[in-house]
């Protein structure tokens, strides 16, 4: 990650908010990634072997974290994508978080991927442009777990 575009990004710079989004800087997630693809992709942005991936079946797939136990994260027929990242951001913590960048939102969904340390700064200097430029994967899981209808009425 490129420091001075990231901070170009949270000035609200529509020139490194379009850049930014990228696979140089985020972690892109088509829609039709699977599992191994979206841990592969994540994975891309942490230490060499900190995230790989288990065994997979059609209701899980195990997250192996360097020095942790393992995770078992669900797929369910309902927002498998959302709740993997929210399962693999879940399983990276403390040292490390993953956000959407929603505003390249589209077919596939930009992910940055960053040490907690990053992100205490990111907050600490720009909280209202962290809000508005990252989307927790907590609350991306939530949205897209909801109905159809849900969704049009709220906001992410």
């Amino acid at each position: 990650m490129k420091q001075p575009l990231l901070h170009r990004v949270l000035e609200g710079d529509e020139e490194a908010i379009a850049l930014f989004g990228g696979a140089e800087n985020c972690a892109v997630i088509d829609w039709r990634d699977g599992p191994a693809e979206i841990v592969a992709a994540i994975a891309a942005f942490l230490p060499d072997g900190y995230l790989t991936i288990g065994s997979v079946t059609t209701s899980s797939c195990e997250l192996l974290v360097r020095d942790k136990s393992p995770v078992t994260a669900p797929l369910s027929s309902k927002a498998i994508q959302e709740n993997l990242l929210f399962s693999i951001n879940h399983a990276i913590q403390p040292e490390y978080e993953a956000r959407q960048f929603p505003p390249l939102d589209g077919d596939s969904y930009s992910i940055f991927v960053a040490s907690r340390s990053v992100w205490s700064d990111i907050e600490r200097g720009n909280p209202e442009a962290t809000e508005e430029l990252f989307l927790s994967t907590r609350r991306l899981a939530a949205y897209w777990g909801k109905s159809y209808f849900a969704r049009m009425l709220s906001k992410r």
